[in-house]
């Protein structure tokens, strides 16, 4: 899992704050929308432009969204396709803000966007607060890779709520990203079970299927073949298991996502786990 602190126009954030946008479409002038490690389910931070929002000469995070999709359309049909949610109250200001981004202060003909959801706002938080540096001369993005300085600022974000924090759900918001985010965590340090190349692509199609037919179920950031299902506290693991499948290693993986889960989040979380083929005894193995 990949995070990134992109500068945002206040406007735009206030328009989106205001209206207690749980979803946004988060816009760039550029049609590029090649990133080198940025997807579904990764988290985008919001650096704001806004002079109140700076400490000395630091932009503070002030919210976050989750991707959900990257797209590239003309600002026409971004308009006609998002509305409000790309952060303006009619076309005019939209198209007025692209053009005062791009290169040439010309409207391009397409633009890119970052469709994120679950979006939530906090008073400003700094990245120095978390142990890493940002030039002041920073122009539009920078990867926060490290897993340390990515939890610290969800911890932050969630001690500093301001006024809209009281009237929503942002707490839930951010407590459920923590969830994500320590799943994602425990998943890099174990890696998806070691497969030879044709049942690793079998995998692949198998728990695709399963995603598509139980919609719930997301596939675990960085992984091609486990899926997990989060409701509450209530996190459930789907491993891959067809007949060549030593179920003692399977255990081992239910093992470890336990032991890294409690490392990487502090809170009790009821972790239980099945297999894609509903191998009922194998199930009350990983579950024991």
């Amino acid at each position: 899992m990949s995070a990134i602190a992109y500068i945002t126009d206040s406007k735009m954030l206030e328009l989106h704050r205001l209206n207690n946008h749980k979803a946004i479409n988060f816009w760039r002038p550029s049609a590029n929308t090649a990133f080198s490690d940025f997807r579904e389910g990764d988290l985008l931070f919001f650096l704001s432009k806004d002079k109140e929002h700076k400490k000395k000469n630091e932009k503070g995070i002030v919210g976050f969204g989750r991707l959900q999709s990257i797209s590239t359309a003309s600002p026409k049909m971004m308009w006609e396709r998002y509305g409000t949610d790309n952060g303006y109250v009619s076309y005019e200001e939209f198209k007025e803000a692209i053009e005062k981004v791009s290169k040439d202060r010309k409207l391009p003909r397409k633009i890119s966007a970052f469709y994120l959801q679950n979006v939530t706002f906090f008073q400003p938080v700094y990245l120095s607060e978390c142990g890493m540096k940002v030039s002041d001369k920073l122009e539009s993005y920078v990867y926060l890779k490290d897993e340390e300085t990515v939890r610290k600022l969800l911890d932050l974000s969630e001690r500093y709520n301001d006024l809209w924090s009281d009237l929503s759900d942002n707490t839930n918001s951010i407590e459920e990203e923590k969830k994500r985010y320590a799943l994602h965590c425990a998943h890099n340090r174990i890696k998806d079970l070691s497969l030879d190349e044709k049942r690793y692509r079998r995998s692949q199609r198998v728990m695709k299927k399963f995603a598509e037919v139980n919609s719930e179920y997301k596939f675990i950031n960085g992984s091609l073949n486990e899926l997990y299902r989060l409701r509450g506290d209530d996190l459930l693991i789907v491993l891959y298991n067809d007949k060549y499948t030593d179920y003692k290693l399977l255990v081992g993986q239910a093992k470890l996502y336990r032991y890294y889960l409690k490392q990487y989040y502090d809170k009790d979380l009821n972790v239980r786990f099945m297999t894609s083929d509903g191998n009922e005894e194998i199930k009350e193995l990983l579950n024991g």
